[in-house]
């Protein structure tokens, strides 16, 4: 699809009008994130869809004047534009479907659906109607990721051939977050496996094994006697041959390491802070025998910010920096870790996808600002 189809602007730009379906705290990061762009002249806010009606007066109370619906087809028979759908996950496939039923560009949260083949459905129908569809995690548009992503690619640390990944709390407050079948992988894990396939491309085979560490699970008043399997351990093959593994729980109280880290043959790079809130990074070159700490690029870069790429794919008439194969190959090695947990056993990845040049303009081998480390000093205090 050619992004022209969509481009607005000089005096002629009408705002573009953002509908929601969902209302509950997801809904207050995006609409942040819309607000940058209302200022700006470039949105508008269309209505939000919360089902709950006892929920309203608190909506309101933290935003007068929101336009609050019942059912999701008021959202979609809207002239809103775009549709952000940050429900349930197992809601995610019949309303985007819905939503670009009604010729709406869609933005979904994680994951964009249960299965792969219902990904692509959704892929095919946003294609057939030259609408855009964007899928969560957007941790390939932080700067900072992009930065050590060149680095990466540059050679900085020569050939890539280990990975790791962690990321996992104590648990959601929501009761269907820890019996919807979803699991800790495609619940949190997808941030990493989406950072770690950018980094070193598509994934062939997976091995994998999941626990339940908090039983019964207790979220408020209600008692989970059977909760969902709540840490997950993946080991991914990639294509290029590299080996990366990823931790997800949602019974992790406490971390304290790198976001992501990575092995070469020529050095070593770890990204601080978690990869949908990158720190900075820092890089041990063998040739120069030192660590080099890289600043944060835009630090107030957030997570939700794959909705103000969605709308500026609009305005300037571009392809957002996305590729639903990327997705859909992320649910395919979901799947394959699953299987291999039931299994007991490797499992192969058929899909592959599309890999994105995410080279930042004008960024430079080094930085403006870094910090030269002691070789001696230990890694695991950051």
């Amino acid at each position: 699809m050619s992004g022209n189809e969509h481009r607005t602007s000089g005096a002629e730009r009408t705002p573009i009008s953002v509908g929601f379906i969902g209302a509950g705290s997801v809904l207050w990061a995006y609409l942040g994130v819309l607000d940058k762009l209302v200022v700006r002249g470039l949105c508008i806010a269309g209505p939000v869809c919360g089902r709950r009606r006892e929920n309203w007066p608190s909506l309101l109370a933290h935003r007068p004047g929101m336009k609050l619906v019942v059912e999701p087809r008021e959202v979609v028979e809207s002239d809103a534009k775009v549709v952000v759908i940050i429900t349930p996950p197992d809601s995610h496939y019949d309303l985007t479907r819905l939503a670009l039923e009604h010729g709406k560009h869609v933005l979904v949260e994680k994951p964009l659906a249960f299965h792969a083949a219902q990904a692509r459905e959704l892929a095919d129908l946003a294609a057939a109607k030259g609408l855009f569809l964007l899928a969560a995690p957007f941790v390939h548009l932080a700067p900072t990721f992009r930065a050590l992503w060149g680095h990466i690619h540059a050679g900085a640390i020569g050939r890539i051939h280990s990975a790791r990944g962690l990321y996992g709390n104590a648990g959601s407050r929501v009761v269907w977050h820890h019996q919807s079948g979803e699991g800790p992988l495609s619940d949190k894990g997808i941030y990493n496996l989406k950072s770690l396939t950018a980094l070193l491309g598509p994934v062939a085979e997976v091995l994998s094994a999941e626990g339940t560490a908090v039983s019964p699970r207790i979220v408020g008043d209600a008692v989970i006697n059977r909760p969902d399997p709540d840490v997950s351990h993946v080991i991914l093959r990639h294509e290029s041959g590299a080996l990366s593994s990823i931790v997800s729980s949602n019974a992790i109280q406490r971390y304290r390491r790198p976001g992501l880290e990575l092995y070469g043959t020529e050095g070593t790079a770890n990204l601080l802070g978690d990869d949908w809130d990158p720190r900075g990074f820092e890089i041990w070159r063998n040739e120069a025998g030192r660590w080099e700490e890289y600043e944060p690029i835009e630090a107030t870069w957030h997570w939700a910010d794959g909705l103000r790429e969605l709308v500026m794919s609009l305005v300037e008439g571009r392809a957002p920096l996305a590729d639903l194969t990327h997705d859909i190959h992320l649910l395919e090695v979901i799947e394959a870790a699953k299987q291999a947990a039931h299994e007991r056993a490797a499992v192969k990845v058929a899909s592959r996808f599309h890999p994105l040049d995410l080279r930042l303009e004008n960024s430079g081998s080094t930085p403006a600002r870094h910090r030269v480390h002691d070789h001696t000093r230990p890694e695991d205090e950051q």
